[in-house]
Protein backbone atom coordinates (compact mmCIF):
# COMPACT_ATOMS: atom_id res chain seq x y z
CA UNK A 1 0.00 0.00 0.00
CA UNK A 2 2.71 2.26 0.81
CA UNK A 3 4.56 1.95 -2.54
CA UNK A 4 0.87 2.83 -4.12
CA UNK A 5 0.12 6.45 -2.32
CA UNK A 6 -0.61 9.40 -4.65
CA UNK A 7 -0.36 13.47 -4.81
CA UNK A 8 -1.30 15.72 -7.12
CA UNK A 9 0.65 18.51 -9.41
CA UNK A 10 -0.50 21.69 -11.90
CA UNK A 11 0.76 21.14 -15.19
CA UNK A 12 -0.32 23.75 -18.22
CA UNK A 13 -1.70 21.91 -21.35
CA UNK A 14 -2.79 23.09 -24.66
CA UNK A 15 -6.25 23.18 -25.34
CA UNK A 16 -7.74 23.11 -29.01
CA UNK A 17 -10.66 26.05 -29.75
CA UNK A 18 -14.10 25.66 -28.19
CA UNK A 19 -16.02 26.03 -31.57
CA UNK A 20 -15.06 24.19 -34.30
CA UNK A 21 -14.54 27.02 -36.69
CA UNK A 22 -12.00 27.56 -38.84
CA UNK A 23 -9.59 30.94 -38.33
CA UNK A 24 -11.11 33.60 -41.40
CA UNK A 25 -12.39 37.22 -41.40
CA UNK A 26 -15.57 38.33 -39.22
CA UNK A 27 -17.70 40.77 -39.19
CA UNK A 28 -18.04 42.19 -35.33
CA UNK A 29 -21.47 42.92 -35.02
CA UNK A 30 -20.96 43.92 -31.09
CA UNK A 31 -22.49 42.89 -27.70
CA UNK A 32 -25.93 44.29 -26.61
CA UNK A 33 -26.42 44.46 -22.70
CA UNK A 34 -25.36 47.27 -20.47
CA UNK A 35 -22.78 49.49 -22.18
CA UNK A 36 -20.99 49.27 -19.21
CA UNK A 37 -20.06 45.90 -19.35
CA UNK A 38 -19.82 45.70 -23.26
CA UNK A 39 -18.27 48.78 -24.47
CA UNK A 40 -15.00 47.52 -22.80
CA UNK A 41 -15.10 44.00 -23.83
CA UNK A 42 -15.88 45.20 -27.57
CA UNK A 43 -12.62 47.67 -27.63
CA UNK A 44 -10.15 44.77 -26.17
CA UNK A 45 -11.52 42.68 -28.52
CA UNK A 46 -11.10 44.47 -32.04
CA UNK A 47 -7.22 45.97 -30.19
CA UNK A 48 -6.45 42.67 -28.95
CA UNK A 49 -7.73 40.20 -31.81
CA UNK A 50 -8.01 35.86 -31.40
CA UNK A 51 -4.44 34.51 -33.09
CA UNK A 52 -5.26 33.92 -36.96
CA UNK A 53 -8.92 35.80 -36.73
CA UNK A 54 -9.42 39.55 -38.38
CA UNK A 55 -12.01 41.03 -36.19
CA UNK A 56 -13.72 44.18 -38.25
CA UNK A 57 -16.81 46.40 -36.68
CA UNK A 58 -19.44 46.37 -38.50
CA UNK A 59 -19.67 49.84 -38.69
CA UNK A 60 -16.39 49.73 -40.67
CA UNK A 61 -18.14 48.21 -43.65
CA UNK A 62 -20.15 50.43 -45.01
CA UNK A 63 -20.96 54.01 -44.03
CA UNK A 64 -23.54 54.21 -40.82
CA UNK A 65 -26.06 55.38 -42.32
CA UNK A 66 -26.28 53.01 -45.05
CA UNK A 67 -26.24 50.21 -42.29
CA UNK A 68 -28.63 51.44 -39.98
CA UNK A 69 -31.43 52.56 -42.44
CA UNK A 70 -32.33 49.39 -42.21
CA UNK A 71 -32.01 48.38 -38.87
CA UNK A 72 -34.42 47.66 -36.28
CA UNK A 73 -32.88 49.07 -33.89
CA UNK A 74 -31.52 52.55 -34.04
CA UNK A 75 -28.18 51.85 -32.68
CA UNK A 76 -27.78 48.09 -33.91
CA UNK A 77 -26.60 47.30 -37.34
CA UNK A 78 -28.73 44.94 -39.27
CA UNK A 79 -27.67 42.01 -39.92
CA UNK A 80 -28.99 41.92 -43.68
CA UNK A 81 -27.23 45.02 -44.51
CA UNK A 82 -23.82 43.65 -42.84
CA UNK A 83 -23.92 40.56 -44.37
CA UNK A 84 -23.66 41.70 -48.14
CA UNK A 85 -20.86 44.47 -47.14
CA UNK A 86 -19.08 41.26 -45.54
CA UNK A 87 -19.47 39.15 -48.38
CA UNK A 88 -17.79 42.05 -50.41
CA UNK A 89 -15.21 41.87 -48.06
CA UNK A 90 -14.40 38.58 -48.28
CA UNK A 91 -15.30 37.81 -44.60
CA UNK A 92 -17.00 34.52 -43.59
CA UNK A 93 -18.50 35.29 -40.41
CA UNK A 94 -20.71 37.72 -38.65
CA UNK A 95 -20.38 37.48 -34.55
CA UNK A 96 -22.75 38.80 -32.26
CA UNK A 97 -22.48 38.90 -28.53
CA UNK A 98 -24.94 39.20 -25.90
CA UNK A 99 -24.67 39.71 -22.43
CA UNK A 100 -27.07 37.72 -20.30
CA UNK A 101 -26.43 38.81 -16.87
CA UNK A 102 -23.91 40.95 -15.47
CA UNK A 103 -23.57 42.02 -11.59
CA UNK A 104 -21.03 44.69 -10.23
CA UNK A 105 -22.20 45.42 -7.22
CA UNK A 106 -19.52 45.51 -4.21
CA UNK A 107 -21.27 43.76 -1.36
CA UNK A 108 -21.53 40.24 -3.48
CA UNK A 109 -18.91 38.71 -6.44
CA UNK A 110 -19.38 40.13 -9.98
CA UNK A 111 -20.52 37.44 -12.58
CA UNK A 112 -21.16 37.74 -16.13
CA UNK A 113 -22.71 35.78 -18.53
CA UNK A 114 -22.44 36.19 -22.62
CA UNK A 115 -23.90 34.44 -25.19
CA UNK A 116 -21.92 34.43 -28.42
CA UNK A 117 -23.35 33.47 -31.64
CA UNK A 118 -20.94 32.99 -34.86
CA UNK A 119 -22.97 32.95 -38.03
CA UNK A 120 -21.89 31.62 -41.62
CA UNK A 121 -22.00 33.48 -44.35
CA UNK A 122 -21.22 30.86 -46.72
CA UNK A 123 -22.53 27.31 -46.81
CA UNK A 124 -19.45 25.95 -46.02
CA UNK A 125 -19.30 28.01 -42.89
CA UNK A 126 -20.87 26.33 -39.85
CA UNK A 127 -22.79 28.15 -37.38
CA UNK A 128 -22.08 28.19 -34.15
CA UNK A 129 -22.74 29.19 -30.55
CA UNK A 130 -21.65 29.07 -27.00
CA UNK A 131 -21.98 31.12 -23.98
CA UNK A 132 -19.12 32.85 -21.43
CA UNK A 133 -19.53 32.59 -18.03
CA UNK A 134 -17.11 33.99 -15.81
CA UNK A 135 -17.01 34.60 -11.85
CA UNK A 136 -13.97 34.94 -8.87
CA UNK A 137 -13.93 31.48 -9.05
CA UNK A 138 -13.11 30.95 -12.45
CA UNK A 139 -10.78 34.07 -12.86
CA UNK A 140 -8.89 32.11 -9.49
CA UNK A 141 -8.45 29.00 -11.37
CA UNK A 142 -7.92 29.90 -14.84
CA UNK A 143 -6.47 33.61 -14.76
CA UNK A 144 -4.66 33.87 -11.28
CA UNK A 145 -2.49 36.50 -12.73
CA UNK A 146 -5.47 38.89 -12.68
CA UNK A 147 -6.26 38.95 -9.46
CA UNK A 148 -3.37 41.35 -9.02
CA UNK A 149 -5.82 43.94 -10.62
CA UNK A 150 -7.78 45.96 -7.63
CA UNK A 151 -11.05 46.86 -9.49
CA UNK A 152 -13.04 43.19 -9.63
CA UNK A 153 -15.76 44.79 -12.67
CA UNK A 154 -12.62 45.48 -14.57
CA UNK A 155 -11.09 42.06 -13.64
CA UNK A 156 -14.24 40.19 -14.37
CA UNK A 157 -14.23 42.04 -17.93
CA UNK A 158 -10.49 41.25 -19.05
CA UNK A 159 -11.60 37.22 -18.24
CA UNK A 160 -14.54 37.28 -20.33
CA UNK A 161 -12.15 38.53 -23.33
CA UNK A 162 -9.81 35.84 -22.57
CA UNK A 163 -12.55 33.59 -22.30
CA UNK A 164 -14.05 34.75 -25.70
CA UNK A 165 -11.02 34.28 -27.45
CA UNK A 166 -10.23 30.26 -26.19
CA UNK A 167 -13.89 29.83 -27.91
CA UNK A 168 -11.78 30.67 -31.47
CA UNK A 169 -8.44 29.82 -30.59
CA UNK A 170 -6.04 27.46 -28.89
CA UNK A 171 -5.47 27.96 -25.41
CA UNK A 172 -3.30 27.22 -22.27
CA UNK A 173 -5.36 25.63 -19.59
CA UNK A 174 -4.28 24.90 -16.15
CA UNK A 175 -4.99 20.95 -14.94
CA UNK A 176 -4.12 19.12 -11.92
CA UNK A 177 -2.65 15.77 -12.64
CA UNK A 178 -2.05 12.49 -10.58
CA UNK A 179 1.57 11.51 -9.20
CA UNK A 180 2.74 8.66 -7.87
CA UNK A 181 4.17 9.15 -4.48
CA UNK A 182 5.66 6.14 -3.42
CA UNK A 183 7.24 5.52 0.36
CA UNK A 184 9.15 2.46 0.95
CA UNK A 185 10.01 1.17 -2.71
CA UNK A 186 13.55 1.91 -3.81
CA UNK A 187 14.05 5.56 -4.78
CA UNK A 188 11.16 6.76 -3.09
CA UNK A 189 12.56 9.52 -1.52
CA UNK A 190 14.01 11.16 -4.82
CA UNK A 191 10.62 10.69 -6.43
CA UNK A 192 9.04 12.67 -3.38
CA UNK A 193 11.72 15.34 -4.10
CA UNK A 194 10.25 15.42 -7.79
CA UNK A 195 6.80 15.41 -6.58
CA UNK A 196 8.03 18.87 -4.66
CA UNK A 197 9.66 20.33 -7.56
CA UNK A 198 6.49 19.39 -9.88
CA UNK A 199 4.21 20.94 -7.47
CA UNK A 200 6.12 23.93 -7.45
CA UNK A 201 6.51 24.25 -11.59
CA UNK A 202 9.65 23.26 -12.02
CA UNK A 203 8.87 20.45 -13.86
CA UNK A 204 12.20 20.06 -15.69
CA UNK A 205 13.63 19.54 -12.62
CA UNK A 206 11.65 17.49 -11.63
CA UNK A 207 11.51 14.90 -14.70
CA UNK A 208 15.87 15.29 -14.18
CA UNK A 209 14.98 14.12 -10.63
CA UNK A 210 12.38 11.08 -11.69
CA UNK A 211 15.14 10.08 -15.06
CA UNK A 212 18.20 9.75 -12.31
CA UNK A 213 15.85 7.30 -10.24
CA UNK A 214 14.81 5.54 -13.41
CA UNK A 215 18.96 4.75 -14.22
CA UNK A 216 19.78 3.54 -11.04
CA UNK A 217 15.66 1.27 -10.76
CA UNK A 218 14.75 1.16 -14.36
CA UNK A 219 11.60 -0.79 -13.27
CA UNK A 220 9.99 1.96 -11.29
CA UNK A 221 6.64 2.24 -12.03
CA UNK A 222 6.05 5.30 -9.85
CA UNK A 223 9.47 7.43 -11.37
CA UNK A 224 7.97 6.14 -15.07
CA UNK A 225 4.19 7.38 -14.26
CA UNK A 226 5.91 10.91 -13.29
CA UNK A 227 8.43 11.39 -15.94
CA UNK A 228 6.24 10.28 -18.72
CA UNK A 229 3.66 13.49 -17.02
CA UNK A 230 6.87 15.96 -17.55
CA UNK A 231 7.69 14.32 -20.73
CA UNK A 232 3.82 15.24 -22.25
CA UNK A 233 3.98 18.51 -20.42
CA UNK A 234 6.68 19.96 -22.89
CA UNK A 235 4.54 18.24 -25.48
CA UNK A 236 6.97 15.20 -26.30
CA UNK A 237 3.65 12.75 -26.05
CA UNK A 238 5.72 9.99 -28.39
CA UNK A 239 8.85 9.93 -25.22
CA UNK A 240 5.47 10.19 -22.34
CA UNK A 241 3.56 7.20 -24.00
CA UNK A 242 6.34 4.82 -24.10
CA UNK A 243 7.63 5.54 -20.51
CA UNK A 244 3.65 4.85 -19.08
CA UNK A 245 3.62 1.89 -21.14
CA UNK A 246 6.66 1.20 -19.25
CA UNK A 247 5.27 1.86 -15.98
CA UNK A 248 1.99 -0.54 -17.03
CA UNK A 249 4.17 -3.61 -17.86
CA UNK A 250 6.22 -3.23 -14.52
CA UNK A 251 3.34 -2.31 -12.57
CA UNK A 252 1.57 -5.74 -12.98
CA UNK A 253 2.31 -7.32 -9.22
CA UNK A 254 0.97 -3.36 -7.87
CA UNK A 255 -2.33 -2.67 -8.43
CA UNK A 256 -2.16 1.32 -7.59
CA UNK A 257 0.56 1.57 -9.64
CA UNK A 258 -1.12 -0.36 -12.28
CA UNK A 259 -4.37 1.80 -12.21
CA UNK A 260 -2.36 5.19 -11.82
CA UNK A 261 -0.18 3.81 -15.02
CA UNK A 262 -3.30 2.76 -17.15
CA UNK A 263 -5.32 6.19 -16.17
CA UNK A 264 -1.97 8.24 -17.07
CA UNK A 265 -1.79 7.14 -19.96
CA UNK A 266 -5.47 7.80 -21.15
CA UNK A 267 -4.66 11.05 -19.87
CA UNK A 268 -1.81 11.51 -22.00
CA UNK A 269 -3.40 9.73 -24.97
CA UNK A 270 -6.29 13.04 -24.55
CA UNK A 271 -4.29 15.86 -23.97
CA UNK A 272 -2.20 14.56 -27.21
CA UNK A 273 -5.20 14.78 -29.07
CA UNK A 274 -6.25 17.63 -27.99
CA UNK A 275 -2.78 19.42 -29.00
CA UNK A 276 -2.90 18.34 -32.33
CA UNK A 277 -6.88 19.50 -32.29
CA UNK A 278 -5.49 22.79 -31.38
CA UNK A 279 -2.67 23.60 -34.07
CA UNK A 280 -4.36 21.15 -36.92
CA UNK A 281 -2.05 18.91 -37.12
CA UNK A 282 -2.33 15.08 -38.48
CA UNK A 283 -2.76 11.99 -36.19
CA UNK A 284 1.16 10.94 -34.54
CA UNK A 285 3.37 8.53 -36.67
CA UNK A 286 2.77 5.71 -33.97
CA UNK A 287 -1.36 6.30 -33.89
CA UNK A 288 -3.71 6.58 -31.40
CA UNK A 289 -2.95 3.58 -28.82
CA UNK A 290 -6.19 3.65 -27.02
CA UNK A 291 -8.71 5.66 -28.73
CA UNK A 292 -10.14 5.58 -32.22
CA UNK A 293 -10.68 8.28 -34.31
CA UNK A 294 -8.74 10.58 -37.08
Amino acid sequence: MLAGCKTTAPVHVWQPPQLAAEPAGVAFMGISGPDEWADPIEEALLAEQPLRWRLIAAEQLESPSNIRLVSGFEEEPNDVAVSAAARREGLRYLLHGEILQATGHEDRDDKVSLSWRLTGLHPDAESAGMPVSVDEALISQRYPHLLNIPDVAERTRRAVVLETKRLLTASVDRQQVTLASPRLSPGSRAIRRGNELARSGNWPAAEQRWQQVLESHPRSAAALINASIAAAARQDFTVAKERVTEAVRWSAFSPMNKSLAEETLFWIEMRQRDYHNAFDLPPPPEGWLISRGD
